[in-house]
């Protein structure tokens, strides 16, 4: 039997416990059988073997539903952010506006300035497209990098506005080109000519309040970047153009008038010295002796000779016979 006291082993016939003292008779004494099924009901069933897996087993599945929650968790944070890749791409984008803006062509009819826009512009174009490149192969997520598939994560979706923006500007730049392209050579007095280039203008336009407008939609909700909102003078660009246009025509109009006045008077002024110089060469006519009339015994007549000027060169009186 056991102590109830401190539970060692008494034997039968010990009246006091040998580990503690206390009297065998005083206190209950517990069997070892009696004493294992006391502890076994004590401890209950998740401290025996089978108990002790199953708590395992939840602790462990507990352990995995934390982690994998957070990871989700991080997952679905990172997608819900504008990537580095993209937000670098704008700030490109951005100083190339500031850039063209600070640079924008002059309209002229100078044939040599026009070529020039047009490959500086070509240029610019060129440039655009790299921005397009570099975008489509590190901008937003992987799936969105692989074409795996449409993604409705936020940077995802502002890595595609930007692209449209980028897109938008290129058309803006090339409808830029066929501007310049148009007046080299044209003629502004031409009113084909000018509805020509009226429609290029309109059209240049339509594509820059495309572009302010998808610029701006990047932007919207977008703490990634320091800048809110743009409207750069190289997107307003048409307003200028229809200004230096109406300029070149009336400074067209104005050359033509000069141009034909001074042909006008180059023309009398050759007139007056070609009449003046045969002046110097006249002579009275010898057939009517500078009067223009010809005397008959009972008649006149106009002096054919002269044709009743009355003058005649003097090559022409030389050969002037009288036969009368």
């Amino acid at each position: 039997m056991f102590c109830r006291e401190c539970g060692e082993t008494i034997s039968d016939n010990n009246k006091f416990c040998e580990n503690c003292g206390t009297p065998v008779n005083s206190i209950p004494v517990q069997t070892e059988a009696s004493a294992k099924e006391s502890g076994q009901k004590k401890r209950g069933f998740f401290y025996s073997p089978a108990g002790i897996v199953i708590a395992a087993a939840v602790a462990l599945a507990v352990i995995a539903g934390v982690t994998l929650g957070i990871f989700y968790l991080l997952k679905a944070g990172a997608g819900d952010e504008v990537d580095a890749a993209t937000v670098k791409v704008w700030d490109e984008y951005e100083d190339m506006l500031e850039e063209d803006s600070a640079h924008a062509p002059q309209v002229t009819v100078d044939h040599s300035a026009l070529v020039k826009s047009q490959e500086e512009l070509k240029k610019e174009q060129e440039r655009v497209a790299a921005l397009e490149r570099v975008l489509k192969e590190t901008g937003g997520s992987k799936d969105r990098r692989t074409n795996s598939g449409k993604s409705t994560s936020k940077q995802d979706i502002k890595a595609d506005q930007m692209a449209a923006a980028l897109a938008a500007y290129n058309k803006y730049v090339q409808k830029m080109i066929e501007l310049f392209t148009a007046l080299d050579g044209a003629n502004l007095l031409d009113s084909n000519a000018i509805v020509n280039l009226n429609k290029i203008i309109a059209d240049l336009q339509k594509l820059g309040t495309q572009v302010i407008a998808l610029s701006n939609t990047f932007l919207a909700n977008n703490p990634k970047v320091v800048t809110t909102k743009i409207d750069p003078p190289i997107i307003r660009y048409s307003n200028t153009v229809v200004t230096e246009l109406q300029n070149s025509v009336k400074a067209a109009e104005q050359q033509r008038l000069a141009d034909e006045k001074a042909a006008a008077d180059k023309a009398a002024a050759d007139a007056a010295a070609q009449q003046a110089a045969q002046q110097q060469d006249m002579v009275a006519c010898p057939a009517c002796g500078g009067t223009g009339i010809r005397e008959g015994s009972d008649s006149s007549w106009t002096c054919t000779f002269c044709d009743g000027t009355g003058r005649v060169t003097r090559a022409k009186a030389a050969t002037y016979v009288n036969i009368e």
